[in-house]
C-alpha cells in the first residue's frame, strides 16, 4: 500500500459510514475509495482493453436482441415477467447512463440505455397478454421500496458516480425477485434471451478501455446477472426448481 494511503486505513464493516461522511466531499470520498482498493490488492488501472471501444456499439446490439426476444415470448405468453423487477430494470439503468453521459462514458454508455429500455418495453408487452403476468408478492414491493432509497440518497449528495453505485445497488435488489422466480421456477423464464444478452453485455466488458468505475462497475454487473439468470432458467427440465440429482 503507498505511503500516501497510510492515512486512509480502514476496516470493511466501516466502509458504509465512510460513503455516508465522505458523500458531500466527493473528493475526499473516491480518494478514500481508492485507497481502501489499494489495501485490498484490487487495481484495475492496468488492466489492458481485450477488443476496440466500438465493439461495445456491438454488443449493445447483440443484447438487444436477447430483449427484443423475451418481447416476443412475454406478447405471446411463453414468459411470465415480474412487473416489480422489469420496471425498476429500465429506470435504473437510465438514470446510470444519464451519470455515465455526464462523466464523457461514450459507447459503453449505450449498453447502459440498452439495458433499461427493452425492459420497459416488456413492462408495456405483459399489459397486453394477461398470462405474460406473474403473480407480484408482498415482498416484492419491500424490494422495491428500498430499491428507490438508493436514488434518494443520490438526489441529496449529486454525485454522478454515488448515481451509479446507488442505481447499482438498487438493481441487484430489484433483480431479486426474478431470481428467486427463475431459480424456482425456471419454465416461467426465457434462458435464450438471457444468454444472448449475457454474450452482448460480455462483449461490453471485454471492451473496457478504462477501468474507472463509471465505466465498468454498471455493464459488469449486467453481464453476470444475464449469465446467471440464463443459467436458472436453463433448468428446465428440473422439478419443483431444483437441481436434477
Amino acid at each position: 500500500m503507498t505511503e500516501s494511503c497510510q492515512h486512509h486505513k480502514m476496516d470493511v464493516m466501516l466502509l458504509p459510514v465512510i460513503i455516508l461522511v465522505f458523500s458531500s466531499n466527493s473528493a475526499a470520498f473516491w480518494g478514500t475509495a481508492r485507497c481502501w482498493f489499494l489495501r485490498f490488492g484490487i487495481t484495475f488501472s492496468i488492466i489492458p482493453p481485450m477488443i476496440p471501444d466500438y465493439f461495445a456499439i456491438i454488443g449493445a446490439a447483440l443484447g438487444s436482441l436477447g430483449g427484443f426476444y423475451y418481447l416476443v415470448e412475454t406478447a405471446v405468453g411463453k414468459v411470465q415477467p415480474n412487473r416489480v423487477t422489469w420496471l425498476l430494470w429500465g429506470l435504473f439503468p437510465m438514470i446510470i447512463f444519464v451519470a455515465q453521459r455526464i462523466q464523457g462514458v461514450e459507447n459503453l454508455s449505450w449498453a447502459t440505455f440498452v439495458a433499461g429500455f427493452n425492459p420497459l418495453l416488456i413492462v408495456l408487452v405483459s399489459f397486453i397478454n394477461k398470462k405474460a403476468y406473474w403473480k407480484t408478492e408482498p415482498k416484492d414491493y419491500t424490494l422495491m421500496a428500498a430499491a428507490t432509497v438508493g436514488i434518494i440518497l443520490w438526489a441529496i449528495t449529486k454525485e454522478p458516480n454515488l448515481a451509479i453505485l446507488f442505481s447499482l445497488v438498487a438493481d441487484i435488489l430489484a433483480s431479486l425477485p426474478t431470481v428467486i422466480k427463475a431459480y424456482k421456477y425456471p419454465e416461467t423464464e426465457s434462458w435464450l434471451a438471457y444468454a444472448i444478452s449475457a454474450v452482448g453485455f460480455g462483449i461490453g466488458v471485454l471492451a473496457i478501455q478504462t477501468f474507472t468505475f463509471e465505466n465498468y462497475a454498471f455493464i459488469s454487473y449486467i453481464f453476470i446477472i444475464n449469465a446467471l439468470l440464463a443459467y436458472f432458467a436453463s433448468r428446465k427440465g428440473s422439478v419443483n426448481g431444483r437441481f436434477p440429482a
